[in-house]
């Protein structure tokens, strides 16, 4: 019983952290801080990731040539 309710606590905590990687708001931060660029790095990966850029680049890295990968591409 302690084992199915600690791996319920588990999967809940992880979902949360997915729920939470969204664009965040960067103003609150200082422009020159570490943090700030942080925050910029985030947003740019959750948006490269939500436009499927970062599929388009990985295609990209494993055709050897320009035709191969607009095979890819088109399929």
């Amino acid at each position: 019983m302690k084992n199915k309710l600690l791996l319920i606590i588990i999967i809940l905590l992880f979902n949360i952290g997915i729920a939470l990687s969204e664009i965040q708001n960067c103003n609150k931060f200082d422009k020159l801080s570490k943090k700030y660029l942080k925050c910029q790095k985030e947003n740019l990966l959750y948006k490269s990731e939500e436009s499927g850029l970062t599929d388009g680049i990985k295609n990209f890295k494993s055709s050897k040539t320009l035709s191969e990968f607009l095979k890819k591409n088109n399929n």
